[in-house]
């Protein structure tokens, strides 16, 4: 033992990766899609990012929507360029990313940022199994009202009076984030 102590674990993987240029996208501008695909983790600097997939039938869903501090990209450390998701500036935003060879150099200095990235990619994971479990049992207006439940959760800032602020969406997002159409999501 050499008489220093070693710093604390974090499970936080912003903790171990290094800073980068920052990238801004406006808003509304696709930032990866299955047709310009990415082979980069990135980590939302200022505003919001819209993951989402589309069905055969065009019929898009938003897998989630990713705010300040939140990763995204993490397919490509997988199987880069095989992503079938779409990456949308929801706000301007700004952004960092990270190449797979940069992600394994740093994993291979400081292993604790794989651990903590494996640990975040699992609680991505819960999070979407908790969706899917609400599409499957729950009926539209329950799970407009659980979307907005988590929504507030993932996007939501707590307020002095005990509310929670959710920055604004669309009816439209928020059916994409539900499954559903924008009419019932108005309706509900």
């Amino acid at each position: 033992m050499n008489g220093h102590a070693e710093p604390p674990y974090s499970d936080d993987p912003l903790t171990y990766l290094p800073r980068k240029q920052v990238q801004e996208f406006a808003k509304n501008r696709v930032i990866y899609s299955p047709l310009q695909p990415s082979d980069r983790l990135f980590v939302v600097i200022l505003g919001r990012v819209k993951l989402a997939s589309a069905a055969e039938d065009g019929c898009q869903t938003i897998a989630r929507i990713v705010r300040t501090e939140g990763l995204f990209g993490e397919s490509s450390l997988i199987a880069p360029g095989a992503s079938a998701e779409t990456a949308t500036a929801l706000d301007a935003v700004s952004l960092m990313s990270w190449s797979r060879n940069e992600i394994e150099q740093h994993i291979e200095r400081d292993p604790c940022l794989g651990l903590a990235l494996t640990q975040y990619m699992v609680r991505q994971c819960l999070d979407l199994q908790d969706r899917i479990e609400s599409m499957a049992i729950h009926k539209t207006p329950e799970r407009v009202m659980l979307a907005l439940i988590q929504l507030a959760e993932t996007l939501g800032v707590p307020m002095s009076d005990g509310s929670v602020l959710i920055s604004a969406l669309t009816h439209y997002a928020i059916a994409e984030y539900v499954g559903t159409s924008r009419e019932i999501v108005t309706f509900q």
